[in-house]
C-alpha cells in the first residue's frame, strides 16, 4: 500500500525548507505523529509512521487516506474537530487544538491531542492542513485517578459518621498533613506530617489555631467559613494559601476543610497538601512564556534604532499588500537612503554615524502616522510602508521626511553638528502587481533615479 513516498510527503519536506514558519511549527509541536492534509483533495491525506505506530498500526497497514483515521476516532470527537477545523479556516486565529480519542488495535481507548495549522495559496484560500499529535493518554488516566481519588477522599471524610478515635491510625499513618479543628479554629490534634510542614512539633502545634498556624493576608475567606458557613450546613471548602512556616520557609499550600459529625459532635478535618513545587513550576512556565514574547518581539527590532528590522519590514509588507489586493485599498511604498553617509562614518566615526542613525529613524517616526511600518532595511537604508495612501498623500510624506531632514541639525553625543540630506524613491501598488516585488523595484528604481538627479530629493516612479 505505500509502496513509494507520498506526493503529499515529498511536498511538505520541500515546504519545510522554503518556510522557516512551518519547520518553526514542527519543531515546537510536533510529538508523537504528524499529518499533511490536501484540503484541495480532502480524501488525500499523508500520516507519518509513528502515528499508526501509537496506536497499535504497522504504517504499511495504512493508506494515507482521511477516511483511514476518520474511521477510528471517537465519532463524537470527530464532529468536535470538524466543527474546530472550519473555525480555523475561517478565522486563522481561532487554535485548531483538541483531544480527542481513537480506538487502538487491541481496543483500547488512545487519547490523542491534536493541532494544526491551515495553508493558504496567495489568495489565502485553505489549500492544506499541516498538523501534530501528542499521545496524551497516561495524562488523561492520571487525571481521572486524582479526580476520582479526590473526590473519594472528599465524600468520605465529609461524609464520615463513625467516631473519630476509631480512625486515628489513617489520620497518623496519611502521607498528607492533616489537622482536627474545633467549629472555632482551635487545633485539636495534628499528625506526623503536619509536624513535618509546618516546622513545629505536636504539643505545640496542639496549642495554636488555625489562624496563628498560617498567618496569610488570604484568610478572610478561611475565617468566613467558621463564621458563616457552619450557618448555612457547607460541609467543605478548598483554599490555596502563601504562607511562612515555623522555620522561616515560604511554602504555598492547599487547604481543604471537611465539616465532619462525629459521636462527640461536630469538628473540622483539615486536610492539608504542600503545593509549592507545582506553584513554583507552573510561576516559571509563565515567566518563560513572557520573555518568549519579548524575545520574539526583538527578533523583529532592529537593535540599534529599534525600528523594524528587514525580517519585519518583509512581513508586513507582505500583509499589507494581501489586505490592499483582498479590500481593494490603495499602498505606498518610500525607500531612503542617508546622501554621503560613507563620508560621516569615515570622518567622524562609526559610532558618530551609528547616533545619527538612531535620531534619524526617531525623527521620521514622530512624523508618520500610527498605522504605517518604518523599518531599517540596510545599513543607511530605511523604508516606510504606507497602507491606505495614493500617489498624492505619499509624496507628501515623502517630502516632508525630506525637508525635515535637511533643516535639521543632528547634534552626536560629543557636541558634533552634523547636517544630512537623504534621497527618497517612491511608488504605489498597481493592478497588475502580482507580488510585493514590483512595488519595491520602482521604489528602489525611483531611489537610484534620485541619487543620479543630485540627491536630497524625492523622485517617483507612478503608474
Amino acid at each position: 500500500m505505500q509502496s513509494e513516498e507520498h506526493y503529499l510527503k515529498k511536498e511538505l519536506y520541500s515546504l519545510i525548507k522554503q518556510d522557516d514558519e512551518i519547520f518553526e511549527f514542527l519543531q515546537n509541536g510536533a510529538t508523537d505523529g504528524m499529518f499533511y492534509w490536501d484540503l484541495t483533495a480532502p480524501e488525500q491525506e499523508w500520516m507519518n509512521a509513528r502515528f499508526w505506530r501509537e496506536l497499535g498500526y504497522e504504517p504499511e497497514e495504512k493508506q494515507h487516506l482521511a477516511s483511514e483515521w476518520q474511521d477510528i476516532i471517537n465519532q463524537d470527537d470527530l464532529a468536535i474537530a470538524l466543527d474546530n477545523f472550519q473555525k480555523h479556516c475561517d478565522d486563522p486565529n481561532y487554535p485548531y487544538d483538541q483531544e480527542v480519542r481513537y480506538t487502538h488495535k487491541n481496543g483500547s481507548t488512545v487519547w490523542i491531542r491534536c493541532r494544526g495549522i491551515v495553508i493558504r495559496d496567495q489568495q489565502q484560500q485553505p489549500v492544506r492542513m499541516l498538523g501534530s499529535h501528542s499521545n496524551i493518554t497516561a495524562l488523561k488516566q492520571s487525571e481521572a485517578r486524582y479526580q476520582r481519588n479526590l473526590k473519594e477522599l472528599d465524600n468520605a471524610y465529609a461524609k464520615m459518621k463513625v467516631a473519630l478515635e476509631e480512625s486515628e491510625m489513617l489520620f497518623d499513618l496519611s502521607p498528607d498533613a492533616y489537622l482536627k479543628l474545633d467549629t472555632k479554629g482551635n487545633i485539636l490534634k495534628a499528625n506526623a506530617q503536619a509536624e513535618h510542614l509546618f516546622g513545629c512539633e505536636k504539643a505545640v502545634l496542639e496549642q495554636l489555631s488555625l489562624f496563628e498556624l498560617i498567618p496569610s493576608t488570604d484568610l478572610d475567606n478561611l475565617k468566613s467559613y467558621f463564621e458563616q458557613g457552619f450557618l448555612h450546613h457547607e460541609s467543605s471548602h478548598r483554599q490555596t494559601l502563601k504562607i511562612i512556616n515555623k522555620r522561616n520557609k515560604q511554602l504555598v499550600i492547599e487547604v481543604t476543610l471537611n465539616l465532619v459529625a462525629t459521636a462527640h459532635g461536630d469538628i473540622v478535618l483539615v486536610n492539608i497538601h504542600d503545593v509549592t513545587e507545582k506553584h513554583s513550576l507552573i510561576q516559571s512556565l509563565q515567566e518563560q512564556l513572557q520573555e518568549n514574547k519579548k524575545l520574539q518581539a526583538m527578533a523583529l527590532l532592529d537593535p540599534l534604532t529599534q525600528i523594524a528590522n528587514k525580517r519585519q519590514f518583509d512581513l508586513t509588507m507582505s500583509e499589507e499588500y494581501n489586505k490592499a489586493l483582498r479590500y481593494q485599498q490603495q499602498l505606498s511604498l518610500i525607500l531612503l537612503d542617508i546622501d554621503y553617509f560613507k563620508k560621516i562614518n569615515d570622518q567622524y566615526g562609526h559610532d558618530i554615524g551609528d547616533q545619527v542613525l538612531v535620531q534619524l529613524a526617531k525623527m521620521v517616526t514622530t512624523i508618520i502616522r500610527s498605522g504605517d511600518t518604518f523599518a531599517r532595511i540596510g545599513g543607511e537604508e530605511f523604508a516606510l510602508i504606507l497602507p491606505f495612501s495614493g500617489l498624492d498623500s505619499a509624496q507628501v510624506m515623502a517630502d516632508r521626511i525630506c525637508f525635515e531632514v535637511a533643516k535639521r541639525h543632528f547634534v552626536t553625543a560629543c557636541g558634533k553638528v552634523i547636517n544630512l540630506s537623504v534621497s527618497i524613491g517612491m511608488s504605489v501598488l498597481e493592478h497588475q502587481d502580482n507580488s510585493t516585488s514590483p512595488l519595491f523595484e520602482r521604489a528602489d528604481q525611483a531611489l537610484y533615479q534620485a541619487k543620479r538627479s543630485g540627491r536630497g530629493q524625492v523622485q517617483i516612479i507612478a503608474p
